[in-house]
């Protein structure tokens, strides 16, 4: 017959706050608090191996575990990080503190689902980091607000106030979607108080929107209404954003300054400007306005842009009437500079700097600008447009220039529409060759410039024969005569070495032409007279400087 035995398990128990509290348990003997639901366990002796005699806490569903966390250390484990002042006595932290130390967005309930509004939560969490009345303006409010990955749907304007740091997951993974006909961002000063940002008007230098940091995200419009609004803004940095519209190749243009803009950068007078802000790695696409300022801005850097299927690119004082300091519009836009940024698939003016100067476009890289959606042989405007004196281009590659200055299907019958046109001098920043064999007189059109008034060519080139003893170092100067014979002067200044009976084998001479027979001239061609002898080939390395562009 089977015998069936019943045990019971029982611990040691009793109340922990009654009495003189907590006993000593034994090794491995459980001890059960009935009033604060605790458990317990004993360690054992020193004996035993223990590491001290005493209890060890057991973790139940009662216990805070935020309470049991205030020992936290960093790299607690590691016998090589110190925190505290002695190596026995570590830097302690609540577990509550640890996870505050980095902000996120969720806190605040934006989920970055798409299908959440999510306007109004975003906004209460930037107005209650950086403009809470207890902490505004103090170092405790300097956070950095974490958008984690997702679509941030919003219907209206999100304010952006001074001191606010933003960090998204990166471009085209943290997306800030509008559907309002409304600026994404826009700066505000720090007379705003949660919920009510503070109109412009209001702006001192003291005030005005500063020392704010946006970096990895991307605003798009489905409007196709306004990207990014800088309003007196200074002192702030700008760091992996893509600033997306609607706008396509072929669209309209629209007539207004201040709509379907990538990024638009308003002053309020002279005194507060927007100035000393930074652009890295950001990219505008889709708007008939990329960059649009009709206000004195000045020191503002884009570099390592992109800017990509525009109406027009980077536009300062276009619709601007100058005089007024008060009003932000004494000067213009000044002493901004374009640097290592790419310029591609713009309809018109890669940059159009009507009113201002000492603007400076650096290493930049352009292609197929200005063309009206059709090829580099197919130019209407030119890529830069300088309407005032004091700006430059240095260093910047035109694909427009192999194509119209030289390609050989296009060296008859195409107008040379100009790279840069208004008031600058520039230097092509490559140098370009070209191979041509024996050409006797009237010779062969080795190359093409543009051909408009007021202005000089400075071609540095250096010439070697394939097969004889004939090298030339010059330098040759047209010089287009602003009265209506429309001529030219062109002079040829050289170093020979090698074989005497080649040193002047080889000439040029230039001539003023119309080549889309509009009765306009347009184009200056460049032609070759070689009287090497037939087997040779003669390679040409050269550059051009603009001198005076269009100056009367």
């Amino acid at each position: 017959m089977a015998v069936v035995q019943i045990s019971r398990i029982q611990v040691r128990r009793g109340q922990k706050n009654q009495g003189s509290g907590l006993p000593q348990l034994a090794s491995g003997e459980l001890g059960w608090a009935i009033d604060t639901r605790e458990m317990y366990i004993g360690n054992g002796a020193v004996s035993e191996g223990a590491p001290a005699v005493g209890n060890t806490k057991l973790l139940t569903q009662y216990d805070d575990i935020f309470a049991l966390a205030n020992s936290y250390a960093y790299k607690a484990d590691d016998a090589y990080i110190q925190t505290g002042s002695t190596s026995v006595s570590p830097v302690q932290r609540t577990l509550q503190n640890r996870l505050d130390d980095r902000v996120s967005v969720r806190a605040f309930g934006v989920t970055g689902d798409s299908s959440q509004a999510a306007k109004v939560p975003l906004q209460r969490a930037i107005d209650q980091l950086y403009l809470n009345s207890a902490t505004k303006g103090s170092e405790k409010s300097r956070v950095v607000l974490h958008l984690e990955a997702g679509i941030y749907s919003i219907d209206g304007t999100v304010y952006i106030p001074p001191n606010a740091t933003i960090k998204g997951a990166g471009p085209d993974k943290t997306v800030i979607k509008s559907s309002a006909s409304a600026s994404i961002l826009q700066t505000v000063n720090d007379s705003s108080s949660p919920g009510t940002p503070a109109a412009d008007s209001s702006s001192t230098f003291n005030n005005q929107a500063r020392s704010i940091r946006i970096s990895d995200l991307t605003l798009e419009s489905t409007t196709g209404h306004m990207g990014l609004n800088l309003v007196s803004c200074r002192d702030s940095v700008f760091e992996n954003i893509d600033i997306v519209g609607t706008w396509s190749s072929g669209d309209t243009i629209p007539t207004s300054f201040d709509s379907n803009v990538g990024l638009q950068i308003d002053s309020l007078s002279g005194s507060v400007e927007s100035s000393n802000n930074k652009f890295t790695n950001c990219k505008v696409t889709k708007w008939g306005y990329g960059v649009m300022s009709n206000f004195d801005i000045n020191h503002t850097i884009f570099d390592k842009c992109n800017f990509e299927i525009l109406g027009n690119g980077i536009n300062f004082g276009v619709d601007m009437v100058l005089g007024s300091a008060s009003q932000g519009r004494e000067k213009g836009p000044s002493n901004n500079i374009i640097t290592n940024s790419k310029f591609y698939d713009i309809n018109r003016y890669g940059i159009w700097i009507e009113n201002g100067i000492e603007n400076t476009s650096k290493n930049n890289s352009f292609e197929s600008v200005g063309n009206e959606g059709g090829t580099e042989a197919q130019a209407v405007y030119s890529i830069i447009k300088y309407n005032k004196n004091a700006n430059q281009s240095v260093g910047d590659y035109f694909s427009r220039t192999k194509a119209l200055s030289y390609d050989a299907s296009n060296l008859y019958g195409k107008a040379y529409v100009p790279e840069i046109d208004g008031v600058v001098d520039y230097t092509s920043g490559f140098h370009h060759s070209l191979s041509f064999g024996q050409a006797t007189s009237p010779g062969t059109r080795l190359f093409k410039l543009p051909g408009f008034a007021h202005q000089s060519f400075i071609i540095d080139y250096h010439m070697v024969s394939a097969n004889y003893e004939m090298q030339r170092v010059g330098q040759i100067k047209i010089s287009q005569e602003p009265r209506a014979t429309a001529s030219l002067n062109i002079t040829d200044d050289y170093d020979f070495s090698g074989d005497v009976t080649y040193e002047d084998s080889i000439s040029f001479t230039a001539a003023i032409l119309d080549e889309n027979a509009d009765l306009t001239n347009d184009s200056i061609g460049v032609t070759v007279i070689s009287n090497m002898p037939s087997n040779d080939t003669t390679t040409i390395r050269f550059t051009v400087k603009v001198v005076k562009s269009n100056i009367a």
